[in-house]
């Protein structure tokens, strides 16, 4: 079906990786709004190269890149620049 009010970004990540997820996401000691903006940038980074539900995995999964925590914890200790990295990192990867 064609959308012609596509979602919010927060809505987005919300649908992709769970409200749970960005809840806590949203606990980060910065400022909340920025660890939900790497969350966003991180998912559009994977979206280019996965599907959704395989963004939704790599978010979850402890990373050894992010001192074996995964995207969404390392988010919620405000880790954003080493999120980034990781998408990045593992976007490559895949292609």
């Amino acid at each position: 079906m064609y959308r012609d009010d596509p979602l919010d970004d927060e809505d987005e990540l919300r649908a992709v990786i769970g409200d749970e997820a960005v809840d806590r996401i949203q606990d980060a000691p910065i400022d909340p709004a920025a660890a939900v903006g790497a969350a966003v940038d991180a998912l559009r980074l994977l979206q280019g190269w996965v599907s959704d539900q395989q963004a939704a995995a790599w978010f979850r999964q402890e990373q050894r890149r992010l001192e074996d925590r995964s995207p969404i914890a390392a988010l919620a200790a405000g880790l954003t620049d080493e999120v980034l990295d990781a998408a990045r990192r593992w976007a490559a990867a895949q292609g």
